[in-house]
């Protein structure tokens, strides 16, 4: 339970809905209903199927390459911590125009599904995961269950943007927890970073 409730959060944090609806709310403006699910639609199956993937390339390359759990530790706290600098000192910038009206399934597959669903740290999350689950027993299904569960959330989300959006007080929710979530993944990473370097022996805690 303690792994399902940990892998879950690092998922919502990096793969959840609470990033994804500004973005989908801003990259479908103007469009109708129908354009909108469409690229809902499309978008969700294209990151499932990513997601997937980068599952399966997890489970490939623990076999190939010896990679000790202690660097998994690591590498997992530096990419939660430098995703979430990111976030926290991200600046504004100005959408270069594109050529011509782009089609829902071009909208679907970038940016939607890549970065908007599954950003480059989600894809190091999943992995980091999925070469650490021999060491635990059920985090295979655990991050099987969490990921299937993201893609419904995500799916739900674009799906019925507009009443999301018109929902009175939910942005102000979610910019609040989406302030809170950044805040506890920096405190994930710190803690993971921690306890790598205290297996290492090269600080006491």
């Amino acid at each position: 339970m303690e792994q399902f409730s940990f892998i879950f959060t690092v998922f919502f944090m990096l793969l959840g809905p609470v990033k994804l609806i500004p973005s989908f709310a801003g990259v479908t403006r103007g469009a109708d209903g129908r354009f909108k699910r469409d690229v809902a639609i499309r978008g969700a199956v294209i990151a499932a199927v990513l997601c997937g993937f980068v599952a399966l390339a997890g489970e490939a390359l623990l076999g190939k390459y010896r990679i000790s759990i202690d660097a998994l530790r690591i590498a997992g706290g530096l990419v939660l911590l430098i995703a979430a600098l990111q976030v926290i000192f991200q600046k504004a910038q100005a959408s270069s125009p594109g050529s011509g009206t782009p089609t829902a399934l071009q909208l679907a597959a970038s940016p939607v599904a890549v970065p908007g669903i599954v950003p480059p740290a989600g894809v190091a999350a999943i992995l980091i995961f999925m070469m650490l689950a021999p060491q635990y027993p059920g985090m295979t299904q655990a991050v099987a269950i969490c990921l299937a569960a993201m893609m419904v959330l995500d799916f739900l989300v674009m799906y019925f943007i507009d009443w999301v959006m018109k929902t009175p007080g939910l942005m102000i929710v979610l910019t609040v927890l989406g302030s809170v979530l950044v805040f506890v993944q920096v405190g994930l990473a710190i803690q993971m970073l921690l306890s790598a370097l205290k297996s290492l022996g090269v600080i006491k805690v």
